[in-house]
């Protein structure tokens, strides 16, 4: 990527996002946080409580998760994994009391098999990847989870029972009977304990469908894998690194995933994806 290509990009972020995704670029851009790591999330004017894909979304609640679109009085787990992922694009400390609110609440959710689910109450309004009852909705947000209690290091027996949890479903082929990005949140999980045989046929797995990925979801697992200590080197980060370059347009930035608007949001992605495999100016 060269200079004029980041300029670009970083052009049409600053045109388009939202405060709390300028606030995002700054602290990628600079290492910056653009709050004081004293104020708390919902303190802080540029966060507006942990910046967010939707910014009318509501603040952390009491119980240290966070409510997603679909059921506005609950706490969900996969709306917590999501916001958790925003606040480290802020620069929230993973130490910070956001932080371990929001980990609390993920290890009091883990059930005693070591997966995640949400309550069965929310069948009815669930979309398919968090849906109660459905082994692939429960095996993807058993990675989410368990990817966020390993990179922080606060739950490592919430970790472990996950890890071993997912594996009991791993195929010889490094499938597991799920969505696509339980793979590299697994692979990430995996590999950030130690189970590297585990790790490496999930990202064999993953080499070959790279093909298969937009440029959101490309971005999400080259972050992900690389936070979980899968190295830039790897065949599975390599082939989803040349296809996200690819797949930049003409303009500078990365297109919207799947007929959502959120091109700034996948630009940032697209760019913290690149910085963590060495490859931006």
């Amino acid at each position: 990527m060269t200079p004029a290509d980041l300029h670009a990009a970083v052009a049409h972020v600053r045109e388009h996002g939202t405060a709390a995704e300028n606030a995002r670029l700054h602290y990628l851009l600079t290492g910056v946080a653009r709050f004081s790591e004293s104020q708390s999330a919902a303190e802080s004017s540029e966060s507006q409580s942990v910046a967010r894909f939707s910014e009318s979304q509501s603040a952390q609640r009491s119980d240290g998760g966070w409510s997603p679109p679909w059921a506005p009085e609950y706490s969900s787990v996969d709306a917590t994994c999501f916001q958790l992922t925003l606040a480290d694009q802020l620069g929230f400390d993973r130490r910070s009391p956001l932080f371990i609110d929001a980990l609390r609440f993920l290890a009091e959710r883990q059930r005693a098999d070591g997966y995640w689910e949400e309550e069965e109450e929310m069948a009815a309004s669930a979309p398919p990847w968090a849906q109660p009852g459905d082994t692939a909705a429960r095996l993807y947000l058993t990675a989410n989870c368990g990817f966020w209690v390993a990179v922080t290091g606060l739950v490592p027996t919430a970790a472990r029972d996950a890890a071993a949890y997912l594996s009991y479903h791993l195929h010889e082929n490094g499938e597991l009977p799920s969505f696509l990005q339980a793979h590299w949140l697994s692979a990430a999980l995996w590999q950030r304990i130690g189970l590297v045989d585990e790790a490496n046929k999930t990202l064999g797995y993953l080499a070959a469908r790279v093909g298969d990925l937009s440029a959101g979801n490309l971005a999400w697992m080259i972050i992900a894998l690389r936070e979980g200590g899968v190295p830039a080197a790897n065949a599975a980060i390599g082939g989803a690194l040349d296809r996200l370059l690819a797949l930049r347009l003409p303009e500078g930035y990365w297109p919207s995933d799947e007929g959502i608007d959120n091109s700034v949001h996948v630009t940032i992605e697209a760019l913290k994806a690149l910085q963590l495999c060495g490859r931006l100016p």
